[in-house]
């Protein structure tokens, strides 16, 4: 599939765990416009790709390699990654 968007005023999206798998790929590329939140990154990728219906609830995000909340602001050319749970012993 496509990525969802493609230019300068993108925010980079990066897939790991079962969200890669869910994707069936590493990344994509969400069009940035003034105002926009993660939740309206998430948003996109999840229209965009449908295996990640189920993990939504689950998962965490995080901008330019902090961990954020969905209300925070996402600015062009940040870079947001989708990080399911995980499990290990």
């Amino acid at each position: 599939m496509a990525d969802v968007g493609r230019g300068p005023l993108a925010v980079r999206v990066l897939f790991f765990g079962a969200a890669k798998d869910a994707c069936g790929r590493e990344g994509a590329e969400v069009p940035w416009c003034a105002g926009m939140r993660l939740g309206d990154v998430l948003g996109a990728v999840a229209a965009a790709y449908s295996g990640l219906g189920p993990l939504r609830g689950h998962i965490r995000l995080a901008r330019n390699g902090e961990f954020a909340s969905l209300d925070d602001p996402v600015s062009a050319g940040d870079e947001v990654a989708v990080i399911p749970p995980v499990s290990g012993g």
